[in-house]
């Protein structure tokens, strides 16, 4: 028996291995040229490259090539959301996709974000379609760890197959899934998080604010506007100095001179500190485990999420749980089924919120001359002045439970070659809870006597809501696809769409509690409880297409079209056709563009023009979804008839039966290119969104009338804009990897037809108004000296009298008067148009670095351009005489010794000082650093000792530099936003698993 032998021999770094065979007694010497490292890695690069050419993107019911995209459509993978950590998708995607501008309107625990694309939608408002895994679904409350990719379909080709939904665009979220032929891989996430807001900005001290405090009295009463009801002495300002140099318990009270029996308190409380003592905690855990055989494939996770606010002494929770399983199976060569099941709960614990019991309002109370507590230990109060920390802690609780269950089932059948049937069904229930009990509790005076109940705080209350949501939806649909030719590509889809979401409702209130500790609603005695509830719900249903044709790789087209119906309009006008077209030349594969392929890999040039329709549809509970039918509401009367009072009906507003879709058009020119062996890629587009017969209140009508006036269909408006981004990645060596991308987008809305307003009033719309537009006057500088401000006639501004150091503004008209005309666009009178608050060159940087083991990730964010004008104490400083300002007023209002001061004399309420004008509008443009990770992997030697496949450590920093010219109280990002809490920054530990 004859045998083979073979022996090797290589050397480490030589590219030639030598084999030596005998077999027989025959000898063979053979000698084989291996690949280097470098050579391994410029193959993998080559792969890697043609990967991303090869890249498909998630559509519409569908996937398609990104190389055959004529939509704009941008993406995200999960790779770029798994190093931050965050507690809803929104806040990861923030700034990643040019033109998706996501709202987080501020850093509550569990404050959801809301998305728009490309700017301005309808003045009644207009949201994108947000779809996870073919279903709609609020993203606030998914795990953003289970989410595979994020597609962005922005223009009317991409979207119009999903009709009236996707009239503003569409949010496709994808979520993970199991690999076929794969054993179970277990992963495990574990972030630890500190945060705080990242503005915190402290109130004057003690001796500061008596000074304040009694020159803009003394202002007051020499003008005639009055001096403070309660004004300071100078032994308040004398004691407050001395406790400043001497701070002690028995230096900050001394007795009143007018009333023995109370004392004055001239100590120095830092309510800030005492608000937000500390970076505040915040973790989250999430473990996966997928896996699949040939024909299956499994995906299950749990997440948990705990979430402390940042303004420690409320006692803010905020809990979100999530489970999720995913099975497809591969049941027949002709027959695959998958289902999701999904439930998302949620746990909010915060202060009750009751007027100054509610934490965003407490800031307005921060009276440095106020103690927290009586040498006695009971919280003090003055007057109508609420101590927030009694509040937080005595005012009681709202606590809320949601909790949602997603059921999906689907199957793909595939009868044929090249045809799929694919249908699925998906039911949803939600359910909402909130227990809101406020108390009343006693204030007490510094000798331990009781003054009564602490004001803002009665009558103690409790209060249930309950709702319960339902939603069902159908699709089905039908796909073609085929080559021809080596030449001709065709996909064709034909399918149907269908809808159905129920509300109902339940909510009590009552007071006269037994006990106010025992938040229940049955023990109470109060004769009138308030009770209410409803039913409600919408429907919608549609058929769609699509058709996809590309010759020979260079020219595509798309046509999409889709005919939806809805049950919010009166019948003859509920059904509408929405069709798009689109198309693509790839010119870079045409025979005259070879020359330039070594520079230019990639170049297409697209184009799409469609139309579309919107409803404003009632997705939520208490919106209106019968708008053209007369509605009335059933009220407690005033009035006692016999023993009782009796309910009574409104009378039924006006309503018109002929309003419908308002219509949306979308036009877009886009560009694609890849450049330099695509290590340069990008792309631009240019949009023009009309969307018109808008819904708005029709012509005035008598008052008499008693009613008011119905919708018409009877605006238009125009959005312009762009988006552009660019990505380069290289490797310098073998070791150092990095990318730069950077994002720009813009939009401007302008009223483009209004036709109740034909004087031109401003304050309301007019034909030529870009949203936004800020009207005031020009400033030209303080009064000199007191006859300069009694010879200038602002009377109109203000009735009082100016002195120096009063705002001075321009007599633009030259009318030898200070006024705004009869307040229309025609005669505006000194008014102009000084700023816009429409967020302008919104952009991004990213850039990613690795070196061996480490990385490195830089996302940097910000607005070119935006107006804002400021008001309230936390600017002016003074906007009543019961205000307090901040220690950034410090020295910056106007003196005969201070001239150049940046804010006028000190006045209560300002006088004319606080119109809004060109000297104090703000710019909103900033650039703040969103985040910075540095991250170590451990190398695979490691891991195999200690029995992993994977583990990477990283530090991560969020909102921690933020560079803006705004007046330093404020954060341009939080007052963009729209925003009641706190914005926060935070930095965070965390560990990334797989077994």
């Amino acid at each position: 028996m004859k045998t083979l032998t073979c022996r090797a021999s290589y050397s480490p770094g030589v590219a030639i291995a030598f084999f030596l065979c005998s077999f027989g007694g025959v000898q063979m010497l053979s000698a084989q040229q291996t690949p280097s490292k470098k050579e391994i890695q410029k193959k993998k690069d080559s792969t890697n490259k043609t990967k991303d050419i090869d890249e498909v993107v998630i559509v519409g019911y569908g996937k398609q090539k990104k190389v055959n995209l004529t939509g704009a459509v941008a993406s995200v993978s999960a790779k770029q959301l798994e190093s931050r950590p965050i507690t809803n998708i929104g806040q990861g995607l923030q700034g990643l996709i040019p033109n998706l501008n996501i709202n987080m309107a501020g850093g509550k625990p569990g404050q959801g974000s809301t998305f728009n694309i490309r700017g301005t939608t309808s003045i009644n408002g207009g949201d994108p379609l947000i779809l996870v895994d073919n279903v709609q679904m609020d993203p606030n409350l998914i795990n953003p760890a289970d989410v595979a990719s994020v597609t962005v379909l922005k223009d009317a080709a991409s979207t119009a197959i999903y009709g009236v939904r996707g009239a503003y665009g569409v949010v496709l979220i994808t979520t993970k899934t199991g690999k076929k032929n794969a054993r179970m891989a277990v992963s495990y996430n574990y972030d630890y998080t500190l945060s705080r807001p990242t503005k915190i900005f402290g109130t004057m001290n003690s001796v500061d604010y008596i000074k304040s405090h009694m020159e803009a009295s003394a202002t007051g009463a020499a003008t005639g506007a009055g001096a403070a009801s309660s004004p300071f002495t100078a032994e308040d300002l004398r004691r407050a100095e001395y406790y400043l140099q001497h701070p002690s318990p028995e230096n900050a009270v001394y007795v009143d001179p007018g009333n023995p029996r109370l004392y004055r308190y001239t100590g120095n409380t830092d309510w800030v500190k005492a608000l937000y003592p500390s970076w505040t905690p915040q973790m989250s855990h999430n473990l996966s485990l997928s896996g699949g055989s040939d024909k299956t494939t499994y995906y299950a996770s749990l997440g948990y999420l705990d979430q402390a606010g940042t303004l420690e002494a409320s006692k803010q929770k905020f809990q979100k749980y999530n489970v999720s399983f995913k099975l497809d199976s591969e049941l027949a060569p002709w027959l695959d089924v998958n289902t999701r099941i999904t439930f998302n709960r949620t746990d909010n614990n915060d202060p009750a919120s009751v007027s100054y019991g509610s934490a965003e309002l407490i800031k307005n109370d921060l009276r440095p001359l106020m103690p927290i507590k009586h040498p006695d230990g009971h919280y003090s109060g003055q007057g109508g002045f609420t101590n927030p920390l009694a509040i937080l802690e005595y005012n009681g609780r709202n606590i809320t439970k949601d909790n949602d269950i997603w059921l999906t089932g689907g199957i793909n059948l595939k009868p044929m070659k090249h045809v799929n049937i694919i249908a699925d069904y998906t039911w949803n229930n939600y359910t909402y809870n909130r227990t809101t009990n406020t108390k009343a509790f006693n204030e007490y005076g510094a000798n331990g006597v009781l003054l009564g109940v602490y004001p803002w705080t009665t009558p103690a209350r409790v209060t249930e809501e309950n709702f319960n949501d339902r939603y069902q939806a159908i699709n089905a649909y039908a796909q073609y696809e085929n080559t021809f030719g080596g030449k001709h590509y065709v996909k064709a889809m034909v399918g149907y769409n269908q809808e159905l979401k129920q509300f109902k409702s339940f909510n009590v209130s009552v007071k006269n509690l037994v006990n106010q500790d025992l938040p229940s609603i049955n023990l109470n005695y109060d004769p009138n409880p308030i009770v209410g509830g409803g039913i409600n719900d919408w429907a919608v249903a549609g058929s769609f297409s699509r058709i996809n044709y590309v010759y020979d790789e260079k020219y595509l087209f798309e046509v999409n079209g889709r005919y939806d119906g809805t049950s919010r309009f009166a019948r003859g006008h509920r059904y509408s056709f929405q069709p798009s077209a689109s198309v693509g030349w790839r010119i870079s594969k045409e025979a005259f563009f070879n020359p330039l392929k070594k520079v230019i890999n990639e170049l297409k040039v697209r184009a799409s023009y469609g139309t579309s329709a919107s409803q404003k549809l009632g997705r939520n509970r208490g919106d209106n979804n019968y708008p053209y039918l007369a509605t009335m509401g059933v009220n407690l009367g005033s009035y006692i008839f016999g023993t009782e009072q009796k309910p009574y009906i409104n009378a039924p507003g006006l309503v018109s039966s002929n309003f419908t879709w308002e219509k949306v058009t979308s036009q877009n020119i886009g560009v694609d290119f890849a450049l330099l062996n695509n290590k340069l890629t990008g792309s631009f587009d240019y949009y023009i969104r009309d969307t018109k017969d808008m819904l708005y209140a029709g012509a005035a009508v008598p008052a008499v009338l008693g009613t008011g006036v119905p919708l018409q269909n009877s605006v238009d408006l125009r959005n312009r804009g762009f988006e552009a981004s660019l990505v380069w990645k290289d490797r310098i060596g073998e070791d150092f990897r990095y990318s730069v991308t950077l994002g720009l987008s813009d939009y401007q809305a302008r009223i483009t037809k209004f036709g109740q307003n034909p004087n031109g009033n401003i304050g309301t719309y007019y034909v030529g108004q870009k949203l936004g537009e800020i009207w005031g006057y020009i400033t030209d500088g303080y009064f000199k000296t007191d006859a300069e401000a009694q010879s200038w006639n602002q009377k109109f501004l203000f009735g009082g009298q100016w002195l120096a150091g009063d705002i001075k503004y321009k007599d633009l008209n030259g009318d030898g008067k200070i006024d705004q005309g009869d307040n229309t666009i025609y005669n505006s009178g000194d008014r102009r148009i000084i700023g816009n608050t429409t967020p302008r060159y919104q952009y991004s940087i990213n850039l990613d670095f690795q070196y061996k083991n480490f990385d490195m990730t830089i996302f940097l964010q910000g607005v070119g351009k935006a107006d804002w004008m400021p008001g309230g104490n936390a600017f002016w400083g003074y906007t009543s005489e019961w205000d307090v300002p901040t220690q950034a007023h410090v020295g910056q209002f106007w003196t005969p010794d201070n001239t150049n001061a940046y804010f006028p004399r000190l006045r209560f309420g300002g006088g004319g000082n606080f119109q809004t004008q060109t000297k104090y509008l703000q710019s909103a443009a900033y650039l703040r650093a969103k985040q910075i990770t540095i991250g170590y992997t451990l190398p695979q030697e490691v891991l195999e000792s200690i029995k992993l496949k994977h583990l990477r450590l990283y530090i991560t920093g969020q909102n921690l530099f933020t560079f803006t010219s705004m007046f330093k109280n404020f954060d341009p990002e939080y007052l963009l936003s729209g925003a009641t809490y706190p914005i926060s920054k935070s930095i965070s530990f965390g560990a990334q698993l797989r077994f």
